[in-house]
């Protein structure tokens, strides 16, 4: 039964070679018979060309042809990827990238550096340079122009590029499928440095890539211009936005909620466990000392008030990182609110004995039930459902 995997013997143009003119072909040779697919499913070119034809020639040789020519003085990358098959299934594990020169000089620049997943090397990330451009062109427009694979530590080179100054960005993804495109499900990032290399700077080391898990959640970063309309800690909680959301809807929190997070006196906060995705942050004067947002009034008004509010709404978090804000700006009004329902103790039964007790008690003890005023700046938080979670 044949388990060794297959690998290629031979490309022609040479790897490494120069001085081809406009290249409208590219040959390969195998180390045995292969599974004869279509080049697309196998093989990348950069600059990027659209295949015409693959022929094969006794199942190891395969041509494959360009719609159009590469262009002269280009350097020309080819990717071949993993995973093609040869006639009895086995499969190559890893791939190859080659480099030749439809011009006479291949460039001798690279950037370099490792990657991780939160805090592990991540073999196998897929590194592509892209041009910067301008914002207006998306990401998903750009075309790639180089790509690489890290090794089992994760490190990475993107090689023979030019030092002439054009400005590029790096994206990196977990390819866990090994189709090299960045799935939703898979850990990837853009990451915002724009990348040079210069006659002087012809190699660049970026040092570690950090990409994190598509549901890591990301913190909000900002600061508070200005004092809250009442005195007070101010305390704020971020809120994920679901997809069936239609605006936010202030309550109080229930007894049961974990607590908020503190704004420092500094005004400059940092609040965790944002998203990932669309999320809102709520800030709020404390004005009862729980760190839960609430309601508070007189006892004896029917009408509260929600403890002073904020709000920053529709902030785009991504996985793990942290997203600056603007400040909120406090409403110049309080939200009312019904005051919690009181027992009607009026029309209750009294106990035999403890009314007796009670008679005993008012015999022995001055009545002072009038004396004393009852505390009725705080009342206990409403029993709603939960709004968020613990970060």
């Amino acid at each position: 039964m044949d388990e060794t995997p297959p690998h290629l013997a031979a490309v022609t143009p040479d790897s490494g070679s120069t001085g081809h003119g406009a290249v409208d072909r590219i040959r390969f040779a195998f180390s045995e018979k292969m599974d004869r697919t279509d080049a697309f499913r196998w093989l990348a070119v950069f600059p990027d060309r659209k295949i015409r034809s693959t022929g094969w020639s006794g199942a190891r040789t395969a041509t494959v042809e360009f719609e159009e020519p590469l262009p002269a003085d280009t350097v020309v990358v080819l990717e071949v990827k993993p995973g093609m098959k040869d006639s009895h299934g086995v499969p190559q594990p890893r791939g190859r990238i080659l480099v030749f020169a439809t011009g006479d000089s291949i460039p001798d620049g690279s950037i370099g550096g490792g990657v991780i997943l939160e805090d592990q090397p991540l073999g196998g990330a897929v590194v592509e340079l892209l041009p910067a451009g301008p914002d207006s062109v998306r990401l998903l427009q750009r075309p790639v122009l180089r790509r690489t694979v890290a090794d089992s530590g994760g490190i990475w080179k993107l090689r023979w590029l030019p030092a002439s100054g054009e400005a590029w960005l790096l994206r990196a993804y977990d390819d866990r499928n090994a189709d090299r495109r960045p799935g939703e499900s898979e850990a990837q990032r853009v990451f915002p440095d724009t990348l040079r290399l210069q006659a002087e700077q012809r190699a660049r080391d970026v040092g570690l890539l950090t990409l994190y898990r598509p549901d890591t959640p990301g913190t909000l970063e900002g600061e508070l211009v200005g004092p809250p309309p009442r005195p007070g800690p101010v305390f704020a909680f971020p809120l994920t936005i679901a997809e069936e959301d239609t605006g936010y809807v202030p309550a109080p929190d229930p007894a049961t909620a974990p607590p908020a997070q503190a704004v420092p006196d500094t005004g400059r906060f940092t609040l965790a466990g944002a998203g990932p995705g669309l999320v809102r942050a709520v800030f709020f004067v404390d004005r009862d000392g729980d760190s839960l947002f609430t309601a508070v009034g007189d006892t004896a008004d029917t009408m509260w008030t929600l403890e002073p509010w904020a709000l920053v709404d529709s902030v785009r978090v991504e996985p793990g990182l942290a997203t600056e804000i603007p400040a909120p700006v406090w409403p110049d009004t309080l939200t009312p609110w019904p005051a919690p329902d009181r027992p009607d103790t009026a029309a209750a039964e009294p106990d035999t004995a403890s009314a007796a007790l009670a008679d005993t008690s008012a015999a022995a003890a001055p009545d002072t039930a009038t004396s004393v005023p009852p505390d009725t700046t705080v009342a206990p938080p409403l029993q709603t459902p939960p709004h968020r979670e613990e970060p």
